[in-house]
């Protein structure tokens, strides 16, 4: 499943990254979203163009369509 498909204050962990540029890939390696990593959403916009994660205890925006670059599973 995909990053914006997840349930709101559950953890997940990150099975896949799909970088399609180098910007994107540097801004997700800056935050630590990588393989392996544990992730939980916080708040999803009115309209889903952005939302708000949880990550080694801070807290990040993405926008809908980087969300969808990252694959997750529950744990």
């Amino acid at each position: 499943m995909k990053l914006d498909q997840a349930e709101r204050n559950k953890p997940y962990k990150i099975t896949k990254v799909d970088f399609y540029d180098e910007a994107l890939k540097n801004r997700f390696v800056s935050f630590g979203i990588a393989k392996d990593a544990v992730v939980t959403l916080l708040f999803v916009s009115a309209k889903q163009s952005s939302l708000v994660i949880s990550i080694n205890e801070s807290q990040i925006a993405l926008r809908a369509y980087e969300a969808q670059c990252i694959e997750i599973e529950r744990i």
